[in-house]
C-alpha cells in the first residue's frame, strides 16, 4: 500500500513539473492533471485549444493567401470581440513558420508580429510602430544602437533620442530585407483607428509590404477595421478579408436534426465537457442550446465563460457544480445583447466582401465553365 502511495506521489510530482512549462500543459491528459491543485487544473484547462471547422477554414485560407505568386499584399483577419482571434493568430503563425522551415536560412525571420500601440497618445506614434516591428524582425532596437556622424571633424556617437522616424523606417526596411520577412502582422489593429487619417495610415502600412515581393501585411482586429478595406479601391484590389465567423443558432433548433453550425458547436462543447478540470462534470451537451445563445456561437467567448464557471466550482464545497455559479460565470443579458448588436452589424458590413464570397461562377455560369473543361479533356 505504501508503495502505491509513493507511486502516486511520484506521478503527481512529475505531472506538476510538466505543469510548470506552459508548452507542456496541453500535452497532459485529464487523468494526469486531476491529482494536481485546483489552480494547476485551471491553468491546464485554459491552455487547451480545440480545433473546429471555422478555425480550420481561416487557417487554410491564410495559407492560400500567403502564396507569393498571388497579388494579395494586405490581409485582414476580422472577427467578433472575444471569439479567440489571438489564439487563432498564434495557431496560424506557428503553421506559417513551419511552412518555411525547410527553406529557411538561420538568420531569416519568416513572421514578425506586434500589437498595435494603445498607450493613450493623441497621435499615432510611428516611432513606436517601427521600433516594435524592427524588434519583432529580430533586429536590435535602434535606441540600443549607437549611430555615428561626423561632428567638428570627428566621428562621434549620436544620442539615441536623435534617431528620427525616417531613420527608424530605413532601419526597418533593411531588417525586413535582410531577414526575408514573409509576413508582417499587427494585432489589435483597431487601436490604430482612433488616430484618424486612416487613408494615410494605410498607405504607410501597405508600403511596408511592398518592400520586397514576398512580404505581406496582416491586420488583425474587430469589425471596426473592415471599412479600411471596403471603402478604398486601391486596398481592395490588392487585399483580402478573412472572416473568423461564429456559429449561428437556428430559429427552431432540434436535438435530432441540428444544422451544420449547431453540430460543429456541439462537437466543441463535448470536448470541453470531456476535459472538465473538476471531478463533478456538468452536462454541457444537454444544455447546448442555452450555451450557444449565452456565447453567441463564439467558441472564444464560450471558453472564457466556461473557465469562469470552472474557477467558481473549484471554490465551492467539495468542488460541486452549482447552478448559481453559472449566473456569475456567464454574461448578463444586457451586456450580451450589446455584443450581439455589434457582431450582427459587423457581419452585415462584411457580407459579400470576404475571401471566398465571389459568386460569378455559380449557377448557369459554373455549368458553362465545367462544360468547356469537359470538352478540353475530351
Amino acid at each position: 500500500m505504501n508503495t502505491q502511495i509513493n507511486a502516486n506521489a511520484a506521478d503527481s510530482v512529475a505531472a506538476a513539473a510538466a505543469i510548470g512549462s506552459s508548452a507542456n500543459l496541453a500535452c497532459l491528459s485529464r487523468e494526469e492533471v486531476m491529482s494536481l491543485s485546483a489552480q494547476e487544473r485551471l491553468n491546464w484547462f485554459a491552455s487547451l485549444r480545440f480545433e473546429h471547422r471555422n478555425l480550420r477554414t481561416v487557417i487554410r485560407h491564410l495559407h492560400e493567401l500567403m502564396d507569393p505568386h498571388n497579388d494579395v499584399k494586405l490581409i485582414m483577419l476580422i472577427g467578433p470581440t472575444g471569439i479567440g482571434k489571438t489564439s487563432l493568430v498564434d495557431k496560424c503563425l506557428r503553421t506559417i513558420v513551419q511552412r518555411y522551415a525547410p527553406v529557411r536560412l538561420p538568420h531569416e525571420v519568416p513572421v514578425a508580429f506586434i500589437s498595435a500601440p494603445a498607450n493613450g497618445e493623441r497621435s499615432l506614434s510611428w516611432k513606436v510602430v517601427y521600433s516594435r516591428l524592427h524588434h519583432a524582425c529580430g533586429g536590435l532596437l535602434p535606441d540600443q544602437q549607437r549611430s555615428h556622424a561626423p561632428l567638428d571633424g570627428e566621428l562621434r556617437a549620436l544620442h539615441a533620442s536623435r534617431i528620427g522616424v525616417a531613420q527608424r523606417r530605413e532601419l526597418l526596411e533593411a531588417e525586413i530585407r535582410n531577414r526575408n520577412v514573409r509576413l508582417l502582422g499587427i494585432d489589435e489593429s483597431h487601436h490604430l483607428l482612433r488616430f484618424g487619417q486612416t487613408e494615410a495610415m494605410m498607405d504607410t502600412l501597405k508600403s511596408m509590404a511592398d518592400i520586397q515581393p514576398e512580404t505581406k501585411l496582416m491586420l488583425v482586429g474587430t469589425y471596426q477595421i473592415a471599412p479600411l478595406m471596403t471603402t478604398y479601391g486601391q486596398l481592395a484590389r490588392r487585399g483580402a478579408i478573412l472572416h473568423y465567423k461564429r456559429y449561428h443558432l437556428s430559429s427552431a433548433p432540434k436535438d435530432d436534426a441540428p444544422t451544420a453550425d449547431e453540430a460543429e458547436f456541439r462537437k466543441v462543447l463535448a470536448k470541453f465537457e470531456a476535459h472538465w478540470p473538476c471531478e463533478d462534470v456538468p452536462n454541457l451537451s444537454a444544455a447546448w442550446r442555452d450555451l450557444m445563445m449565452a456565447s453567441l456561437g463564439s467558441v472564444g467567448l464560450l471558453k472564457t465563460q466556461l473557465q469562469q464557471a470552472a474557477q467558481l466550482q473549484t471554490h465551492s464545497k467539495g468542488e460541486k457544480f452549482n447552478s448559481k455559479d453559472v449566473q456569475r460565470a456567464f454574461k448578463a443579458n444586457k451586456m450580451l445583447n450589446q455584443i450581439e448588436i455589434e457582431i450582427s452589424e459587423g457581419e452585415q458590413a462584411l457580407r459579400d466582401a470576404c475571401y471566398g464570397d465571389a459568386e460569378f461562377v455559380s449557377g448557369e455560369g459554373q455549368q458553362a465553365w465545367l462544360a468547356k473543361l469537359e470538352k478540353r479533356r475530351a
